[in-house]
């Protein structure tokens, strides 16, 4: 019962803080055919300013594979009107900060500097973009380091689980090319193969910018006219995913001299931004604490079972666990997974769960980049950015019932894989 006052209190106190902040102004508009979202937060002196490139894995190919993550990197070492030394220190002076992400769905650019400077930091984020040099040493430096830390993939037990669930899950879909590349492509790419790729996807269809912070319309579409103007809009159409359905389970085993085995079941889950990814969300998110119970404190097969969904176009669930003695480990959590399949949770259960993760929605999009990230990402995803003002409003309204119905549709034919080298396997115990 404190626990549940102390939840509440938590949630009423973040409401208020956070209260102006989400409340605040968003609009959209177009200039030169490129959507602008704009959020006013006056609350902070900071500005964010974001530049979303559409499609991510879905424009790439298995010989591209790691271009645009690559290009937007190099991108930032140097430009035209700003060599080097003078991009650095007038970020530096400015206390202005520049960086790129790529993801499955879209890669970004991302600006955050504070209000006096968002125009001189404009004008060097825009010329990142549009008058990058690709200094050959540059290219070279982050080529080493890509390549670096894609071994460091391989090399770690986790990660690497990470990337072959990812291609176990989905085989023959765009998401199977990977946004960071290869050692081959990347070791491939010639500095004018970057700029050429980065070049051609400057249309403003293929592009969103989003703006979260203390600054106006006026001001806003003044900057973009002035930097974006000669750029061709393109016919870029938005790419939307089926979501996976896998018609049995499976378990695929890579050997691998290590102390415990590390073991990911994946399932098909609603895409984002959907009614039933908020469902999907709540309910694997209560698998995990009954995963977390069992497997831990009542029996202690292992000290990191998981389970969750992630936040993808095309989604995938997971369960995790990292276990000496898989068989005995993934019976107690597929006992789990038919449970949450077959029961309703309890009320207090979904409840409080509810009020967890909302408050965790808000304290996690405090800032004005994280803001901005949301809004594209429902924008991107097809939902439209003002979706993601409804979130706590499709949060409370999820019943057990849908609990069940989502648990019971998707939570089924797992795509396993195990990194290890058990002693035995008892295969049928994978099987659903």
């Amino acid at each position: 019962m404190k626990f549940q006052k102390l939840i509440l209190l938590i949630f009423l106190v973040v409401l208020g803080i956070t209260g102006l902040t989400f409340a605040s102004d968003t609009e959209s508009f177009t200039v030169n055919g490129l959507k602008v979202i704009l959020k006013k937060n006056t609350s902070t002196n900071i500005i964010s300013a974001n530049i979303y490139l559409k499609g991510g894995a879905a424009v790439l190919t298995p010989e591209t594979a790691g271009i645009e993550n690559f290009a937007l990197i190099v991108a930032q070492e140097a430009t035209k009107n700003y060599p080097k030394d003078k991009l650095n220190s007038m970020l530096e002076m400015m206390d202005s900060k520049i960086f790129s992400n790529s993801n499955m769905d879209y890669s970004s650019l991302q600006l955050t500097c504070v209000k006096d400077n968002f125009e001189p930091s404009w004008n060097i984020f825009a010329d990142v973009l549009l008058n990058p040099v690709f200094d050959k040493a540059d290219v070279d430096v982050q080529r080493a380091q890509i390549i670096s830390a894609i071994k460091q993939t391989v090399d770690n037990a986790d990660p690497y689980l990470g990337q072959l669930s990812t291609d176990a899950f989905y085989t023959d879909h765009p998401y199977s090319i990977s946004v960071s590349g290869t050692i081959e492509t990347v070791s491939s790419f010639t500095p004018n193969q970057l700029k050429s790729y980065l070049a051609n996807r400057m249309k403003t269809s293929e592009m969103l910018l989003v703006v979260v912070g203390n600054t106006n319309r006026a001001d806003v579409e003044k900057m973009v006219q002035a930097s974006f103007w000669k750029l061709p809009v393109g016919n870029f159409k938005n790419i939307s995913y089926p979501e996976v359905n896998h018609q049995a389970p499976s378990i695929k085993v890579v050997k691998r001299d290590l102390p415990t085995n590390y073991i990911q079941g994946s399932f098909s889950s609603p895409s984002f931004g959907t009614k039933d990814f908020y469902t999907m969300r709540i309910a694997s998110s209560i698998l995990r604490d009954r995963l977390f119970q069992e497997v831990r404190t009542n029996r202690g097969l292992s000290y990191a079972p998981a389970a969750g969904s992630a936040t993808r176009f095309s989604n995938f669930g997971f369960i995790y666990v990292t276990a000496v003695n898989p068989d005995t480990t993934i019976k107690v959590m597929r006992a789990e997974v038919e449970k949450i399949s077959s029961e309703k949770v309890t009320d207090s259960e979904l409840r409080n769960k509810v009020n967890v993760m909302i408050t965790q929605y808000y304290l996690g999009n405090e800032t004005n980049a994280s803001q901005a990230n949301i809004l594209a990402a429902f924008e991107l995803s097809g939902a439209g950015y003002t979706e993601s003002a409804k979130y706590t409003n499709y949060m409370q309204k999820v019943t057990t019932d849908d609990i069940l119905n989502v648990c019971k549709k998707y939570m089924n034919n797992l795509q396993f894989v195990l990194l290890g080298n058990p002693k035995t396997l008892d295969i049928d115990t994978f099987m659903f």
